[in-house]
């Protein structure tokens, strides 16, 4: 029983949404490992354009996490094993 011509139109819609979302995350998202790759600069550059679309300012974080640390343990609570 052939699949009726709605029914292929439906399934090539599909398939082309999963294919273009498959593409999409694997170009994107894919973590690839700590070395260089074909995608890193695109994945740098897709990064930086979503952190600003969001108002994230990574030098802003980067001051916030070195004066974290430059100032000690602040907040940071240490089990009693630990201080005997």
């Amino acid at each position: 029983m052939p699949i009726s011509e709605k029914a292929q139109r439906a399934w090539k819609a599909g398939t082309a949404v999963v294919t273009a979302w498959t593409a999409w995350y694997g170009l994107f998202h894919i973590d690839y490992g700590p070395h260089e790759h074909v995608f890193s600069d695109l994945q740098r550059w897709y990064r930086r354009k979503i952190d600003s679309m969001l108002g994230i300012n990574l030098d802003a974080a980067r001051q916030i996490e070195q004066s974290a640390s430059s100032s000690g343990d602040v907040g940071q609570k240490q089990p009693e094993e630990a201080k005997r």
